[in-house]
């Protein structure tokens, strides 16, 4: 009798122990006794931000890198396909022709109306900052790619910004309403740029958000008329 006690005890001791398997990063919850079971979250690198819409250039391997590093700053440009359209500026499909034809590429675009588009997930490396060089950071000489998240908002730049790029002649007969960056823009660069620091863990100031500019001087952009205030007021 003692012995078949004992075996029941045991018997019920594995029983308790047996358990449903539990994916990692998920929670259970038993109904009996309401008792949550957790498991620890793995970490994965943010794939892009909620804010945006994916429109990967694919395959991603020819226009990006695999990231090596964490992102450390955000760097802003402004593009437009008005080299190849003054009337139509801002036709994406366009521009995306000017970004394959160069060797470009970029994590976000802010369309004219606000819209965000991911063309290269954060967890590679876009190739939007060129050769430069920044703060006198040695890691970052002719390597900011490997340590920036690019975004680039459809814009036209001032007569001096485009003079790269356009006769002045050119630039006098555009249609106005398409030069400068538009609220809806702002609105959602702002947006956007907190929601990419907030994630990778990137200070949200003028120091670790930079034009390209500031890597590359002979680029113009933002420009002239970027309205820094704009996204930190």
């Amino acid at each position: 009798m003692k012995l078949l006690i004992l075996l029941l005890l045991v018997f019920a001791l594995v029983s308790c122990g047996q358990e449903t398997a539990i994916p990692t990063g998920t929670q259970a919850t038993t109904e009996a006794s309401s008792i949550t079971i957790a498991t620890e979250a793995v970490r994965l690198p943010p794939e892009m931000s909620p804010l945006a819409t994916a429109q990967y250039l694919e395959p991603l391997e020819d226009f990006s890198w695999e990231r090596e590093f964490a992102p450390e700053y955000v760097m802003l440009h402004f593009t437009s396909a008005v080299t190849v359209s003054k009337e139509n500026p801002y036709d994406i499909s366009l521009i995306c022709g000017i970004f394959e034809d160069g060797g470009i590429s970029i994590h976000y675009v802010i369309d004219r109306d606000g819209s965000v588009y991911c063309y290269v997930p954060e967890t590679r490396a876009a190739w939007h900052a060129g050769k430069g060089e920044f703060a006198g950071d040695e890691r970052l000489t002719n390597a900011m790619n490997k340590y920036s998240i690019g975004i680039e908002i459809l814009a036209i730049g001032s007569k001096n910004d485009m003079s790269q790029y356009l006769h002045a002649y050119e630039y006098d007969v555009l249609d106005s309403t398409l030069i400068g960056f538009t609220e809806e823009q702002y609105a959602s660069l702002k947006e956007l740029v907190r929601d990419v620091c907030e994630r990778n863990g990137i200070p949200f100031d003028r120091e670790h958000i930079i034009g390209h500019e500031e890597y590359k001087p002979s680029k113009s952009d933002p420009g002239e008329l970027f309205d820094w205030n704009r996204l930190f007021d």
